[in-house]
């Protein structure tokens, strides 16, 4: 089954990250920047198809006059395994980095998620089957393209993956505006699953209820909500912060754990740490991988220009996320 993808950068990031096979490309007639040249230049190397068309044929096409003067006809989006996260964080020697959306319903909102989550690290995000929004091509488009580089995994019961994440010893921490942890307050230098909830009524109780711990972000204006990506980005730097630059004398003695037992479908998952409360540690993640190279980068300058979308990612369509 194949679908419909638009706009410059979600187009390149579809050719660079080969997470899916790309059957054809449609290019604007007439319109030429770095970027474009960029798409020309994969396709070409791919022996992708290329097709010259006319403003209303894209508009017609996309369903919409936000393509950007592209739009590539792409395989179904390929959803991923929760043991693929871990066996990511495994093989890259990290603590575990995951972050769970509990229905999330505006595509702009999961799709500026998933940019944040790409841009911090994230070995992965975890959306749930039912109400919620699916990688579809307006996230694709509010992401521009980092939903192809981040595996996503599509449960059934979020619950269920929590007790599996758990049994992984990877500590899962929800937000809630109840709390008394302020966010910045928890040692994320440990195995982790952020959880993020529906942009207006926030976790459910169950999810809540299965979270190893709360936080909250403090806020000192008058309306006592922000939208769920804002949310979700904050909480994600501060994994990044604490793993990257927090001082190691800041925790004490550091405690070591082994890695993470991969997860059995038939049977219970040993746990490679027998302390029931998550202490200080002293972990750190390595840097980033490093950008794909394109086989002609054209030319840098019309990299920036189209960055951003025309609807701005994360705007609070569905509503401001209750903390």
């Amino acid at each position: 089954m194949s679908e419909k993808i638009y706009g410059r950068k979600p187009v390149l990031e579809a050719l660079r990250s080969g997470a899916r096979a790309v059957t054809h490309i449609y290019l604007l007639k007439g319109s030429r920047d770095g970027v474009l040249n960029q798409i020309e230049a994969h396709a070409n190397a791919k022996g992708i198809p290329i097709a010259l068309e006319t403003r209303h044929r894209m508009d017609t096409m996309a369903g919409n006059d936000h393509h950007q003067g592209a739009i590539a006809v792409v395989d179904a989006f390929k959803y991923s395994d929760l043991q693929d996260l871990l066996d990511s964080a495994r093989d890259r020697n990290e603590q575990a980095f995951i972050i769970l959306l509990d229905e999330i319903e505006d595509p702009h909102n999961l799709g500026a998620i998933l940019r944040s989550a790409d841009a911090a690290g994230v070995h992965g995000a975890v959306i749930p089957k039912n109400r919620a929004v699916e990688v579809n091509a307006t996230v694709v488009k509010s992401s521009a393209g980092a939903a192809e580089h981040v595996a996503t995994v599509k449960v059934t019961n979020l619950n269920d993956t929590i007790k599996r994440l758990k049994e992984a010893n990877v500590w899962v921490v929800g937000t809630d505006a109840e709390a008394t942890k302020n966010f910045y307050d928890y040692d994320y230098r440990q195995p982790v699953a952020l959880v993020i909830g529906n942009e207006g009524k926030g976790l459910r109780r169950l999810v809540k209820e299965n979270c190893d711990e709360l936080v909250r972000i403090p806020m000192a204006g008058k309306v006592s909500s922000l939208n769920a990506s804002v949310a979700a980005a904050l909480l994600l730097f501060e994994v990044v912060r604490q793993r990257k630059w927090k001082p190691s004398e800041a925790s004490g003695t550091p405690s070591v754990r082994t890695p993470v037992y991969p997860i059995l479908e038939d049977s219970p998952i040993p746990s490679y740490g027998t302390d029931p409360s998550p202490p200080e540690r002293d972990f750190f993640r390595s840097r980033p991988d490093p950008a794909p190279q394109t086989p002609d980068e054209g030319d840098p300058s019309g990299m920036n220009h189209s960055d951003a979308p025309e609807d701005p990612p994360g705007t609070d369509k569905g509503g401001g996320f209750r903390w």
